[in-house]
């Protein structure tokens, strides 16, 4: 059994009710605690588990980079159902861990005691995040916002308060100094060089509150560009699609899964961004693949345009650009 050991200083001992919680319970998306109160240490067991930098040595694909977020947002949630306080959590790269076979993503809730919010944690998080993310650096501060956009729309796995904190996290509070000094005070071992400060992402959002919720101004590149979504039809579930191939199906592992439709299969279809232009392909699926009532051939690429229509087997979606 793999564990990690930390030394607990004596004045960031847990109080009673987080103590309780971490102990007696096994709380989805957190570690294992155990706590040798003798030798004041925390063990985290992390059988299975690898430290999210070995994972990724180098830079860190886009969708691994939506899984974090999805796992972030999960645990919250579950911190507050045990009553455990969010700014609790370890949320630095380093303190991160993953099972390399099922992608399962999982925190450490722990005696680190800090002053800053859970938002305020979050920023630098992204930060970091932005700093190690697969793709053009100039346009990760662009893609993290489409990410968090893909993030905010999801509607499985209990993430019922994704809208808050995803709003929360693009408000106006979101500022350069943050960016500086999570470069400056939790620089990233991914086995490669940290830019310098001043070419870290620069966060600029403003937001104003509306009878329905917070309205977000995003930054005039991400405004002026058109996002591509699926829409499913009879739930009016949609997605944003931000990755290079979303898969849909019926599988888990789906990034958008149709669980309760026995006619779609696991790895039905996919839709594959190239360029700005974007294509549905059927991976030889039962009962096949339409695009406006045409019927597919299994692994041919079809340019998708807006407002096209598909169906897989007998449920039906709609490809918008917005």
């Amino acid at each position: 059994m793999d564990r990690i050991d930390r030394q607990a200083p004596t004045e960031a001992a847990f109080d009673g009710i987080t103590y309780e919680m971490l102990i007696y319970n096994n709380i989805e998306g957190v570690l294992k605690l155990e706590i040798d109160e003798a030798a004041g240490e925390a063990r985290y067991i992390t059988e299975g588990y690898s430290p999210l930098p070995r994972m990724f040595p180098a830079r860190m694909p886009k969708k691994a980079v939506v899984q974090i977020l999805k796992s972030l947002l999960g645990v919250w949630v579950n911190l507050d159902e045990y009553m455990i306080p969010r700014n609790e959590l370890l949320m630095e790269l380093s303190d991160v861990f993953i099972n390399e076979e099922s992608g399962e993503v999982k925190w450490i809730c722990g005696l680190q005691k800090e002053s800053r919010s859970p938002i305020e944690k979050l920023r630098l998080f992204m930060t970091e995040l932005v700093n190690v993310m697969e793709g053009n650096p100039e346009k990760n501060q662009e893609n993290m916002i489409t990410l968090l956009k893909y993030v905010k729309g999801v509607k499985r796995d209990n993430l019922d308060q994704c809208r808050e904190m995803t709003d929360a996290l693009l408000l106006q509070d979101i500022a350069a100094d943050s960016a500086e000094a999570a470069a400056a005070e939790n620089p990233v071992s991914f086995g490669m060089e940290m830019a310098e400060t001043e070419n870290a992402p620069e966060f600029s959002y403003e937001g104003e509150p509306s009878e329905d919720g917070l309205d977000i101004m995003l930054p005039d590149a991400f405004a002026a560009r058109e996002i591509a979504y699926i829409i499913r039809i009879r739930t009016g579930d949609e997605m944003a699609v931000v990755l290079d191939e979303t898969l849909i199906g019926k599988s888990p592992d789906a990034d958008f899964c149709i669980p309760d439709n026995r006619a779609v299969s696991r790895h039905h279809a996919s839709i594959l961004m190239d360029e700005g232009e974007y294509y549905l392909v059927d991976h030889n699926s039962t009962n096949s693949t339409y695009l406006n009532g045409m019927r597919l051939d299994p692994g041919d690429e079809y340019r998708l345009c807006h407002g096209d229509g598909f169906v897989l087997a007998d449920e039906p979606f709609q490809f918008m650009i917005r």
